[in-house]
């Protein structure tokens, strides 16, 4: 198997592995709402998962402002739209800087955990994943993550750090706290994760996991697009064409002037 193939493979597995939402050994909250950050560094990457749990009381009545129709269930078009809603305003209020680079966050998942459809119950869940590039595979890296998302009745706030292999966390802070083994919970507002923020520094080794996907690339190499790739093998192929047939041709003169 090709080494580029195995990475892929190698960190869909992973990525599957580490699928179940952040906040999924919890229970919901009465009157609050939580959220959970879970960030995991890789070889050339970071995955971050972010889910809101909304607890039973604040639940129930934003089920009631997700069924706009009011027919008493939640369809898809109107999970859509809640998840597309609650995806941007989060990635808005998100600040990362990935080796000192401000990086964008764009979500590669957003699932949106009803359990049941009915407009009429309660606590439910919305989970987001995202995918941040190193600035180089492997080596020494830092993170600098805030979140000024303004969660309403807020609760508690979890922000954990897991390593994966060949990946070693050598300091996490929110503030002026440092966890060892980089689980901080918070209550109420954001407080020092929007000021301070998550100050995260990791070492990636030679076994870390690198992907053989396009998502993460090295710096200043982007991948080409496909119909450039197409039309610079058809040139190289016509080239390489009339290269042959001219060799051809001056085989033929040759033995014709021998004769």
């Amino acid at each position: 198997m090709r080494p580029a193939v195995r990475a892929t493979i190698v960190v869909t597995l992973l990525a599957l592995g580490l699928a179940a939402p952040a906040a999924a050994h919890v229970a919901p909250a009465v009157g609050d709402n939580n959220r959970y950050l879970k960030l995991t560094p890789l070889g050339d990457r970071i995955r971050l998962a972010y889910t809101v749990f909304y607890g039973q009381v604040p639940g129930a009545t934003l089920r009631r402002a997700i069924d706009r129709n009011h027919d008493g269930t939640i369809d898809d078009r109107e999970t859509q739209a809640f998840g597309e809603r609650i995806a941007k305003d989060v990635a808005a209020a998100l600040i990362i800087a990935v080796d000192h680079i401000p990086q964008p966050v764009a979500w590669s998942e957003v699932v949106v955990g009803l359990g049941t459809p009915s407009a009429t119950t309660g606590a439910f869940s919305i989970d987001l994943v995202a995918w941040l590039c190193l600035s180089s595979p492997r080596g020494k890296h830092a993170v600098l993550l805030r979140d000024a998302y303004p969660l309403e009745r807020p609760g508690e706030t979890e922000v954990k750090v897991e390593d994966s292999p060949g990946v070693t966390i050598t300091a996490t802070r929110i503030g002026g706290a440092e966890d060892e083994a980089h689980d901080y919970k918070l209550v109420g507002p954001s407080g020092a994760l929007e000021t301070d923020g998550l100050d995260l520094q990791f070492a990636a080794g030679d076994k870390a996991m690198i992907g053989g996907d396009a998502t993460c690339h090295a710096p200043g190499s982007p991948p080409l697009p496909a119909a450039i790739i197409i039309a610079t093998a058809a040139a190289l192929a016509f080239v390489l064409a009339g290269v042959v047939t001219l060799v051809r041709r001056l085989r033929r003169h040759a033995l014709r002037t021998r004769r």
